[in-house]
């Protein structure tokens, strides 16, 4: 019984592992595939100037922001700040007007509805059949 036991623990030690490792083997493969484990590096030069209490900065929508892919930095070397807002603005603009997203909301929720007072009901019938 007991090299039973220690077998199955054992195994499920080992299946729980690999779980684990699969989620967050998949987790990475996730966030490398929408470019968000990127770390992003921000400096900040600030130089003096002659006279004191006053600093001189670039706007941030001029700095350069470098790209960590090679293949895109042979097409294109530098992207601003401004146009990463400008492309962010309308893929929220497009998303916002997603047709197709807003109907399968709305078939979802339908569906939800209909699934709830289904189930509901059956349990009002049930609870009634076994109270009588």
């Amino acid at each position: 019984m007991t090299k039973f036991l220690l077998k199955t623990f054992f195994i499920l030690t080992v299946l729980l592992f690999g779980i684990v490792f699969g989620i967050h083997h998949a987790n990475e493969g996730t966030l490398s595939l929408f470019g968000k484990n990127d770390v992003v590096e921000t400096t900040v030069e600030v130089t003096p100037s002659p006279s004191p209490g006053k600093v001189e900065a670039e706007p941030v929508e001029q700095l350069p922001i470098e790209l960590t892919n090679k293949e895109q930095a042979k097409d294109k070397p530098e992207v601003t700040t401004k146009e990463l807002l400008e492309k962010q603005q309308r893929a929220t603009d497009v998303g916002a007007f997603n047709f197709y997203s807003e109907l399968g909301s709305s078939i979802g929720d339908i569906l939800e509805m209909i699934v709830s007072h289904t189930v509901s009901a059956i349990t009002g019938l049930i609870h009634g059949w076994l109270n009588k």
